[in-house]
């Protein structure tokens, strides 16, 4: 019997073992990490379990390991920095994948350069004459056109005379159009300039030179037919293999068609990226008639803000200034609403439970836009609905204190304001100073959120963190704040703080594994870093080695 009970010892052992682990195994466990969970309660760990798309617990490699069991997947991060997954705040992810499938001409160095790749791309895609050629182009650019850098309709009409050509500057604040698009759409010499927007014409001629500024854009009547599904996942795959695990949908495209597709996406198991969509003004009311507000929705698809345009872009000289451009003396900028009208869409939204994404670059825009979200809460109350101003650009000193005061998040993109030597010759040296004033928003307080405005800018959010370290020497924050806005402060600006945005128990097993330790690398190294693994809710959906490159 002694010899037996000696036999049976290390199986009695192991059984009891097993019945002390009364944990189900989980889906997912990563070990051997740098864990920075964004969480300062537990600032760092050394390994995750996801169970049911769930972080069920971070901690040690020990404290882990009983959730490993048949059907876990379990990845030795080896060393390498784990975070929450990364939140774009500010994409327009249809336009996006469509842009992937439209024609770049950004990057020609030359007139001549500009219309080949036209031409070229006419040929190789044998597209049949009066078909129309949508995509992307390099303007404006004083180095290619001179002066403000405004192109005409007849460099585009030598390279492509029998096709209508429709260029979107990349912010996509004006349109670059050739005679036969001008002429498709009924814009000729006399008419009426639309209100928000300008058609620009020569100044001898009075012929539109087929530049449309702003609102302008809108009396383009050419059809433009997309697969929206094959555009979507086109822009998923792309921002899976960047980190990215969520984002905002700015409304480039019809927010009912956006939500129909993801709507059929997510049912068919196809969605591999939350998204919280956003709508134009004109569907307010409907979507007020039908009950919704924003947050409403589930862990894939949520009702975002009511996003609205107060003005355009420094780029396109529409930005709306208190004071001219340094460049352009006569040009303060478009106001794409009177300040009444801006009040009043606000105040309607704010009363009716949605929250507002007003797109302000200029300095008065930001003023309006915080005035309007100021009288809505006076009038309707404040209702933590965490009203955003996207973009935020340039700011005079006082409103700088005013986001925190109102409970506004500042949705900036720290990668598509330009260097320092634009910004002055733009803006002059003093307000060049006052242009992304990220340590100065959190010195009072504000919460910020990173994103990119995809396609106008990378959609790489490791772009944005390298940017917000490195540059404005006075405005630079530490890494911990550049992640940190990359993660919470997106998941914030979504109402989804209590979802994701951190790694802690209970959050959604949204992830992303990084080839270095952006904690600790020289500021210059950053760029360098790669994404090895996204995982969303515990799947993988992006891995390095094993994916194509979605381009």
């Amino acid at each position: 019997m002694r010899l037996l009970s000696s036999r049976l010892l290390p199986l009695v052992f192991l059984f009891s073992l097993l019945a002390c682990n009364n944990e189900p195994p989980a889906q997912l466990v990563i070990t051997n990490a740098k864990v920075y969970t964004v969480n300062d309660k537990q600032p760092l760990a050394e390994a995750v379990a996801v169970r049911d798309g769930k972080i069920v617990a971070v901690g040690t490699n020990g404290e882990i390991e009983k959730y490993q069991g048949n059907g876990t997947k379990t990845i030795n991060a080896e060393g390498k920095l784990v975070l929450p997954g990364f939140i774009d705040s500010h994409t327009h992810a249809f336009w996006g994948g469509q842009r992937l499938t439209e024609i770049n001409l950004n990057g020609s160095e030359s007139i001549a350069e500009l219309q080949q790749k036209l031409k070229t791309w006419i040929e190789e895609k044998s597209i049949p004459e009066g078909e129309p050629i949508w995509g992307v182009g390099p303007f404006p650019n004083g180095n290619l056109f001179g002066g403000l850098g405004w192109p005409t309709r007849k460099i585009l009409d030598e390279a492509a005379p029998n096709h209508p050509v429709i260029l979107s500057r990349g912010g996509g604040h004006a349109y670059w159009l050739n005679t036969k698009a001008l002429t498709e759409s009924g814009i000729k010499k006399g008419t009426p300039q639309p209100e928000g927007g300008e058609i620009v014409f020569d100044e001898k001629t009075g012929e539109p030179t087929g530049i449309l500024k702003e609102r302008a854009q809108e009396l383009v009547t050419i059809p433009h037919p997309i697969d929206m599904e094959a555009i979507f996942d086109k822009a998923q795959q792309y921002a899976n293999s960047f980190g990215l695990t969520s984002i905002t949908i700015m409304p480039l495209t019809e927010g009912q068609k956006g939500l129909a597709t993801l709507t059929k996406m997510n049912k068919e198991g196809k969605l591999t990226l939350r998204t919280y969509l956003s709508y134009a003004p004109r569907q307010l009311d409907s979507l007020i008639s039908t009950g919704a507000k924003t947050n409403d929705g589930n862990e894939m698809i949520q009702t975002g803000a009511i996003k609205i345009f107060m003005d355009g872009s420094l780029g396109a000289l529409s930005a709306f200034m208190y004071e001219p451009f340094a460049d352009d003396p006569d040009n303060s900028g478009i106001a794409r609403f009177e300040k009444d009208d801006l009040n009043d869409l606000v105040q309607r939204a704010n009363s009716n439970n949605f929250q507002v994404a007003i797109h302000a670059i200029g300095d008065q825009a930001v003023t309006w836009a915080l005035d309007a979200i100021e009288n809505a809460q006076k009038t309707s109350g404040q209702k933590d609905l965490r009203h955003r101003i996207e973009h935020n650009t340039v700011n005079i000193l006082d409103d700088t204190k005013r986001f925190s005061e109102l409970g506004v998040v500042a949705s900036m993109q720290p990668h598509i304001t330009g260097n320092q030597e634009y910004r002055e010759r733009r803006l002059g040296v003093e307000r060049a100073h006052r242009v992304d004033m990220w340590k100065t928003l959190v010195d009072n307080g504000t919460m910020l959120s990173w994103s990119t405005d995809w396609p106008v800018s990378s959609l790489n959010p490791i772009d944005i963190i390298y940017d917000v370290v490195t540059r404005y020497e006075e405005q630079r924050l530490p890494i911990e704040d550049a992640i940190k806005y990359y993660t919470y402060g997106s998941a914030y600006a979504s109402h989804a703080d209590s979802l994701k945005g951190t790694i802690e128990t209970g959050k959604l097993g949204d992830l992303v594994i990084l080839s270095q330790d952006l904690l600790t690398i020289p500021s210059q190294d950053i760029k360098k870093t790669e994404v090895l693994y996204t995982i969303l809710g515990g799947k993988v959906v992006y891995e390095k080695n094993a994916n194509a490159s979605p381009m």
